[in-house]
């Protein structure tokens, strides 16, 4: 599934994205469906069940915290820089920042790190 956020009447969605719909639900589309389709049509739309929709909905809130704290980089700079991982501190937080390729695409991670007791 690929969140999207808030459903835009303008987004040519694809099979597999979600959109929260004005009725505040998650729906997944799984049908392609032309730009403008609402997510209550059940030709191309699916509600997503809970609690799945629930931890959908948490996560995005979690990953919108997550950029926000990079976002506040500005004055900072990476502290870390090896071949492999860069370490990022911010104000509330510290994030390890790795690349994987070793597949067709290459992936982006994003970790913080916990402080040591």
């Amino acid at each position: 599934m690929n969140y999207k956020g808030a459903y835009d009447g303008d987004t040519n969605y694809a099979v597999g994205d979600v959109a929260v719909y004005t009725d505040g639900v998650p729906y997944v589309m799984f049908s392609d469906a032309p730009a403008g389709t609402p997510c209550h049509n059940v030709m191309y739309w699916e509600r997503v069940p809970q609690p799945l929709s629930e931890a959908v909905v948490m996560f995005h809130s979690y990953l919108a915290g997550v950029i926000a704290n990079i976002a506040d980089v500005s004055a900072s700079i990476p502290t870390n820089i090896s071949d492999e991982a860069i370490t990022l501190s911010t104000d509330t937080a510290d994030y390890l920042i790795t690349v994987d390729d070793s597949g067709d695409t290459p992936e982006l991670a994003v970790t913080a790190i916990e402080e040591e007791a």
